[in-house]
């Protein structure tokens, strides 16, 4: 039996995400650029931008990198109250899309670097500075596959914490939404990271949150389409699955001042640990 020592974690990782749905498409900036509205519409309904600043151990006179910013989720409510944010972006979309929020909120203090993680240079004169900022944060955007490297350059860029968000045991609760409909293998779950930072001499935290996510629609027929364009190439509604979709959809939608509400909820692991020589 071989020990969690002579396990190769970061192998295993790459495997599972160049398997799964989610790892095929979730890394590419152009996935991205045609989803902006519909990921901010999905995020209006949750409580992910709440639930995350919670956690955050923040100053004032702080200045935080936002790996994989998106459309401003954490980067926009973070430049109001912290002396600077970086936000690293690689979907023109996206990017376009928190340029505009920055703006219309008059925020003049976030730093915009329009490229993947993979790519950021650490170092003097480089993308950033080594050390340079307070909190080092990647919510919802571990895609990289060589996840090794990506955590020593978080580490390195860390003045004092790095905090990851990504789901727990998604796929994995019986009738929920992923297990019943779900294309292809899941991508791989947070434990896989934790391991990976074990490895590194990374000893960090995990903190298991469950995380609500509601949508309101008209009717049935609006909820059966939204699922199917939005999860478009994820799920399976081949055949009788959009029939198992609608049957799903009436079994759980809940009715609510006249719409039909959906409620789920979800767990979320944040990983975090406190900047050490590595």
């Amino acid at each position: 039996m071989r020990t969690i020592e002579e396990i190769d974690w970061a192998e295993m990782w790459r495997t599972l995400l160049d398997e799964s749905s989610w790892g095929q498409r979730a890394g590419k900036p152009e996935y991205w650029d045609e989803r902006v509205d519909q990921f901010e519409g999905v995020i209006k309904q949750s409580n992910r931008e709440a639930m995350i600043m919670s956690k955050l151990e923040i100053e004032p006179d702080h200045t935080v990198l936002d790996i994989g910013a998106g459309p401003g989720t954490i980067a926009i409510p973070l430049a109001k109250i912290v002396k600077g944010v970086t936000a690293v972006e690689p979907s023109p979309g996206m990017l376009a899309r928190l340029k505009e929020k920055a703006s219309k909120e008059h925020l003049a203090n976030i730093r915009y670097i329009a490229k993947k993680w993979e790519d950021v240079e650490i170092g003097e004169g480089k993308d950033i500075e080594a050390g340079t900022h307070d909190l080092v944060i990647a919510s919802y955007s571990i895609v990289m596959k060589d996840i090794k490297t990506t955590f020593l350059k978080m580490n390195e860029a860390a003045k004092r914490y790095v905090y990851l968000f990504v789901g727990a045991g998604r796929g994995k609760t019986g009738r929920s939404f992923w297990a019943t409909f779900h294309r292809g293998k899941p991508s791989p779950d947070y434990i896989y990271l934790y391991n990976i930072l074990y490895q590194l001499g990374i000893y960090a935290n995990v903190d298991i949150m469950n995380s609500n996510f509601e949508m309101l629609f008209p009717d049935i027929e609006a909820a059966v389409q939204h699922y199917i364009q939005h999860f478009k190439g994820w799920m399976d509604v081949s055949g009788d699955k959009e029939e198992k979709l609608r049957v799903y959809l009436s079994e759980n939608l809940v009715e609510e001042n006249g719409m039909l509400l959906l409620k789920q909820k979800l767990k979320t692991a944040m990983i975090w640990w406190k900047k050490e020589e590595v």
